[in-house]
């Protein structure tokens, strides 16, 4: 009779455990990130380096930020020097989903809406002409920005570690330019309607701005 008692207690046992390490085989949620950190690959080639942050706040939203460093790229625009940010939430039409166990893998896949605010400040080169003398030179300028910007994207995550970023927008906004000595740049000049303000880039006769870019980032839990 004990020795029953002892194999019905045996086998109660690895019932136990397997059904235990058939939950966490199967219905366990798999590892969940919650952060992103990107690079805007092509930022490089534009006369800066950007470089964002996005953090899930709650299903389906996301909050973004980024930060550009003006003046740190392979190519040369005015020598100019300064930084630019950009912030605001994203809220993601339908993400993609991993059905394991019935869990969501993240709120980083599917199509978004991402309006940003914007504001990007720094100093460039520029050919001032003096009437009066009629000499050309080489005067410095600091460049003030705000906009409103209203973006649509896509982004993908590969192999629960990388993501893919590709975005484009649309909105409002107005800059503020300071030259040294009051002397505008010379009529005809490439500065003389400073359109690209690194973040972003404007209409020089109405207040529409725009913006588009491709990023590639890593998860981080």
């Amino acid at each position: 009779m004990k020795t029953t008692v002892a194999i019905l207690h045996v086998c109660a046992f690895l019932m136990l455990s397997l059904s235990l390490y058939a939950q966490s085989e199967f219905t366990a949620p798999p590892s969940i990130s919650n952060r992103v950190v990107k690079l805007d690959f092509f930022s490089p080639l534009t006369g800066n380096l950007t470089l964002s942050y996005e953090q899930v706040l709650t299903n389906k939203v996301t909050l973004q930020g980024n930060l550009g460093l003006i003046g740190v790229s392979f190519v040369e625009v005015d020598h100019a020097k300064g930084i630019f940010l950009k912030v605001g939430p994203r809220l993601y039409f339908n993400p993609d989903y991993m059905l394991e166990g019935m869990k969501r893998y993240n709120d980083f896949q599917g199509a978004y809406f991402n309006p940003q605010i914007i504001y990007s400040g720094f100093g460039f080169d520029y050919d001032s002409y003096n009437s009066l003398t009629g000499v050309y030179s080489d005067q410095r300028a600091t460049n003030n920005s705000i906009a409103l910007m209203l973006n649509f994207g896509k982004q993908w995550v590969l192999a629960k570690t990388i993501s893919l970023d590709l975005h484009a927008g649309i909105g409002y906004g107005t800059s503020f330019i300071n030259y040294e000595d009051s002397q505008p740049p010379a009529t005809g000049s490439q500065d003389q309607y400073l359109t690209y303000k690194f973040s972003h880039a404007e209409s020089p006769e109405i207040p529409l701005v725009f913006s588009a870019g491709f990023d590639i980032g890593i998860l981080l839990k």
